[in-house]
């Protein structure tokens, strides 16, 4: 224990990681382009080394946190606003073949949407389906040789919920005889969906604002893509920034149907780049360990940790329970990561160095966070945490990948955030 409060000692709540790349994010854009839409992204799974359990060490329990899965998104006035533009257009004959293309892709994701907001999608399911089996494949013994009883809770909202029946009915289909207890209720939702306090917000949409001004898209490609006649199109369908702007909502929302990649294909790497920076100062300034709000935010994830960390104590002594699967959303995801010191997502960034943030590694949907811990015959308890099912690293606690728990107890403790 004195070499780990000597290194909590050179590693404050300061945690320090390599400033991300732009060359970095412009090449995973390049790879995928539906990761240009962050937390819009379909999970994708990027499966990394397994590192064996120490000798003697066996896995008997899971703490689990997941985001739901592929979701609509959220329409209010602006779907029929882009899609009467289009229409407009079409009907002038003023549309490439690559702006009828992209007309009819609108016009498909609409309907799919079919006015409900956040809705999960097959896709989703299919997500948590598959996280579930390979958390099964990967720790059969957790259910097969201990406990049958399955905790499971949700946040109230039906996309958090159906993606829950999604997993416990996959783990149910593998091993017989699962006891689940599903729960839900306003009251779990301040353990399973808490938010970073107003005044960050606004304090973040003013940071935003100016980056955004600063970096008005210059609209003349994607006019020339998409209109004949560029000026006489930017005419009838009103300001080009907005235009240009909704169909990238619009390119976000596509990959949850299935839907090919045709709009995003209508803007220039600088312009995917440009509102990737967008999002990724919003979510990490938000939500993440970033210098100027991290404090404030890590105080609304106490009730979850303490919720972890009083789950996998009496998991330890009792046994009554194999796993605590819990299901919400990607601001818990991405606050509960920094609060675990998860390398990724707790880096001690600022409004510029955040600003090429690799998002949508962290906050796909499905997004997760796995504890899987072992013992070993003589009681001592070892945890491997998992980020989207990758092994990954607390900065500042040594162990990687399977750290003493209570080592593990104790960095959180000391990091403790005070309201």
């Amino acid at each position: 224990m004195k070499r780990l409060f000597l290194l909590l000692l050179l590693v404050p709540a300061t945690l320090l990681a390599q400033v991300p790349s732009r060359e970095a994010l412009e090449a995973d854009l390049r790879e995928n382009i539906f990761r240009a839409g962050m937390n819009m992204d379909p999970y994708e799974y990027l499966p990394g080394p397994q590192t064996p359990a120490p000798k003697g060490y066996k896995p008997f329990y899971i703490s689990h946190y997941g985001r739901h899965g592929s979701r609509s998104n959220w329409e209010g006035t602006w779907y029929a606003d882009v899609q009467s533009k289009y229409t407009r257009a079409a009907r002038a004959g003023l549309l490439t073949p690559t702006g009828l293309a992209a007309k009819t892709q609108i016009d498909s994701l609409i309907l799919l949407h079919d006015h409900m907001d956040g809705r999960l999608t097959y896709l989703g399911t299919q997500e948590h389906r598959q996280i579930a089996a390979r958390m099964y494949r990967n720790y059969r013994r957790v259910f097969h040789n201990g406990s049958k009883k399955v905790s499971a809770r949700s946040s109230i909202v039906p996309r958090v919920l159906v993606s829950m029946n999604a997993f416990t009915g996959e783990l149910a289909s593998l091993e017989d005889g699962l006891d689940f207890r599903w729960d839900t209720g306003e009251e779990l939702m301040k353990i399973l969906s808490t938010d970073s306090p107003k005044w960050v917000k606004d304090s973040v949409n003013v940071i935003l604002a100016r980056q955004k001004a600063d970096n008005v898209p210059d609209t003349t490609d994607f006019l020339r893509r998409i209109f004949t006649d560029p000026a006489a199109g930017a005419a009838l369908t009103g300001d080009p920034v907005v235009l240009m702007k909704q169909t990238f909502d619009m390119a976000c929302g596509c990959a949850a149907f299935l839907l090919d990649d045709r709009l995003f294909r209508l803007f220039t790497e600088k312009d995917l780049y440009a509102y990737e920076q967008n999002l990724a100062m919003n979510f990490y300034l938000r939500q993440c360990n970033s210098v100027e709000f991290g404090d404030a935010r890590m105080v609304s994830v106490n009730p979850l940790i303490q919720d972890i960390i009083d789950k996998a104590d009496a998991a330890i002594t009792t046994g009554e329970y194999c796993a605590d699967l819990r299901f919400g959303h990607d601001y818990q995801v991405l606050a509960l990561g920094s609060r675990l010191g998860l390398e990724g997502i707790a880096d001690r960034l600022d409004q510029e160095s955040c600003k090429n943030w690799p998002g949508w590694r962290y906050t796909p949907f499905a997004a997760n966070i796995q504890l899987i811990f072992y013992r070993n015959a003589k009681g001592d308890v070892l945890v491997k945490p998992l980020l989207n099912e990758r092994e990954t690293r607390i900065l500042g606690l040594e162990g990687f990948p399977y750290y003493k728990w209570e080592d593990m107890k104790a960095w959180l403790f000391a990091h403790w955030p005070k309201p």
